[in-house]
């Protein structure tokens, strides 16, 4: 299958690209103008640059595939440009895919993310049907995949044959950037994790949500969402960092609670103090209130209807670990 790959060079992006190459897949990644490609160097595919804000430049990239995985996008927890998150993960999907309309495209899947369903509710577990929640700590990252999430889902009713995937928390090699959650096991290896806070995660092994990517673009129904996640992934801030510290053998993680009270407080005076010096926070207002939430997923109808993966979260973490010390980010 000739298929287009945007954000290839991306973390969950790279994975799904060399699966596709193993499967034998004809593969076109596209990347951003000044992108490092670096991660791409090694491998048997052609590369173009296109631009998710200029669709002038997209028409080639759609060009003559049969397939899209749409994985581009902004993932960040601040921005100088409080609209950037809107215009790349929102306009800039819908220049795409309406390109890949015009195209004939035969199938589209494209990554949204469980941001896009906000949080549960206490004891809840989110699935492809939870209402959207927690209007009161969507930051930009999670308001524009909920609206990017409903636009694709609204460009299937105008004919666009997309399935959509939406990747719990992923960890594992080859997180070069290193992604917020890739940021979190490299602050525990640097010992710099001896406090922690209230709230939980459902981890996953990206190369399992790299495999979901294929299996949805193999088996998954036009309009149908898939949660790309671990059933046994669901696990708190606390129990996380305390098993990364265990893999990694680094005392002392994880050992004395923060409470919310000040979390939101230290999240308002770095989120102001940010618009003063222009450098990213390390965290933010809404970023911590989303973070103080258990975000846990029930991954079952991925699992049935595709066959997605349930790679231990332990191993996920090792070999996290094991990536980032090689490769000097500790």
């Amino acid at each position: 299958m000739k298929v287009l790959i945007t954000g290839a060079a991306g973390f969950i992006g790279n994975h799904v690209t060399r699966l596709c190459i193993e499967q034998g897949d004809d593969v076109r990644a596209m990347v951003a103008p000044g992108e490092d490609q670096g991660p791409l160097n090694d491998l048997d595919l052609e590369i173009t640059e296109g631009d998710l804000l200029d669709k002038k430049t997209l028409k080639k990239c759609v060009q003559g595939v049969e397939g899209i995985y749409h994985l581009a996008g902004l993932f960040s927890i601040w921005t100088k440009d409080p609209d950037l998150h809107l215009k790349i993960n929102v306009e800039g999907t819908n220049h795409l895919l309406r390109e890949a309309m015009d195209s004939g495209i035969k199938k589209v899947v494209y990554t949204s993310s469980i941001a896009a369903f906000g949080v549960p509710d206490k004891g809840e577990l989110l699935n492809e049907d939870t209402i959207f929640k927690g209007w009161d700590c969507a930051g930009a990252y999670v308001m524009s995949k909920f609206i990017s999430h409903n636009l694709v889902k609204s460009m299937v009713l105008d004919g666009l044959p997309a399935t959509i995937v939406c990747p719990g928390f992923p960890f594992g090699p080859g997180d070069r950037g290193p992604t917020p959650t890739g940021s979190l096991i490299v602050s525990i290896l640097k010992g710099r994790m001896k406090n922690y806070f209230e709230g939980g995660i459902c981890a996953v092994d990206v190369r399992d949500v790299a495999r979901g990517h294929l299996l949805a673009m193999e088996k998954g129904k036009i309009g149908e969402t898939y949660l790309l996640a671990n059933r046994d992934g669901n696990i708190t801030q606390r129990e996380f960092a305390r098993l990364v510290g265990d893999i990694a053998a680094i005392p002392d993680v994880a050992i004395k609670e923060i409470s919310p009270a000040v979390m939101k407080t230290v999240a308002k005076i770095l989120e102001a103090w940010s618009f003063f010096s222009g450098r990213p926070p390390l965290t933010t207002t809404r970023n911590s209130m989303y973070a103080l939430r258990e975000v846990y997923s029930d991954p079952t109808k991925a699992i049935e209807q595709l066959g997605l993966p349930q790679t231990p979260i332990e191993i996920a973490i090792k070999d996290s670990v094991d990536w980032f010390r090689e490769n000097g980010y500790v």
